[in-house]
């Protein structure tokens, strides 16, 4: 199972616009944060979620190389799995740690060999 939140068109749009989507990515983060902790589980995932799919665009827009932005990815990860265990979807929750492992893996070896990366969005 892949897991993605964002559409093409904002994907895209993030692409050509890192320094706002920033800004969107700390503004989901927040709305969904405070949903979560208010027991709104499904209502907290798609604000999470896009915050989530922004960070790895941002890491890849960075080269990998940019450890803050792989740890908001961490952070993501785990609100959103916490989220899924809750909601009792564990093929979703499964789903997101496998894609953070991958997220994470191919930033790590992007570092190490300079190369520059693609991850899945």
């Amino acid at each position: 199972m892949q897991i993605q939140f964002l559409c093409e068109k904002h994907a895209d749009w993030v692409y050509s616009h890192p320094e706002h989507a920033l800004h969107v990515m700390a503004r989901d983060e927040m709305q969904g944060s405070l949903m979560m902790h208010s027991g709104q589980y499904s209502n907290a995932v798609p604000y999470l979620g896009c915050a989530y799919d922004i960070a790895v665009i941002l890491l890849e827009v960075d080269g990998g190389e940019n450890t803050a932005m792989a740890h908001k990815i961490k952070c993501l990860s785990a609100m959103l799995e916490e989220i899924y265990y809750y909601l009792r979807l564990p093929q979703h929750r499964n789903a997101i740690v496998d894609r953070t492992h991958t997220v994470i893996d191919a930033s790590s070896s992007a570092v190490k060999h300079s190369k520059s990366i693609t991850f899945r969005v």
